[in-house]
C-alpha cells in the first residue's frame, strides 16, 4: 500500500546556503551527502533530503510545507531571531490545534514552526 512518507524532499536553489541554514538556523545534521547536489539529514523516522535544482526564485509557489515541532513557541521564535532567520509573522498565530510562526529557507521555502496546545 502507499500510505506511509518515506522521505520529505527540500527543493532549494544553492545547496550550500540550504545547508547552512538547516544545520546552523534550524540544528539539523547533516546525514549523508549524495553528490554535490543532494544532501541528507538526519531526522528520526524520515529522512530530509535537500536537492538543488535550477533556480526557482523565491516567490515560486511550493508544493510541500515541512512542519516542525515545537516545545517552547515563543523561546523558538525568539532563538530564531537572534540567527537571522526570516519570519513571516510578528507574533505566533493561533491555529486549531495550537499555535504556529513562518520562516523561509534561503530558497524561500516556508517552514512552518507550530507548538501544539496540552
Amino acid at each position: 500500500m502507499l500510505n506511509q512518507v518515506c522521505v520529505l524532499t527540500v527543493k532549494v536553489d544553492d545547496i550550500e546556503k540550504a545547508v547552512e541554514f538547516y544545520t546552523q538556523v534550524l540544528s539539523f545534521k547533516v546525514s549523508k551527502y549524495y553528490g554535490e547536489k543532494l544532501v541528507s539529514l538526519v531526522h528520526n523516522d524520515m529522512p530530509i533530503v535537500l536537492e538543488e535544482t535550477e533556480a526557482i526564485g523565491t516567490e515560486a509557489r511550493q508544493s510541500v510545507l515541512l512542519g516542525i515541532l515545537s516545545e517552547n513557541l515563543d523561546k523558538d521564535v525568539d532563538e530564531l531571531k537572534a540567527k537571522g532567520a526570516e519570519i513571516l509573522f510578528d507574533e505566533p498565530q493561533p491555529c486549531p490545534p495550537g499555535r504556529y510562526t513562518i520562516i523561509k529557507d534561503p530558497a524561500g521555502n516556508q517552514i512552518e514552526i507550530v507548538e501544539f496546545s496540552s
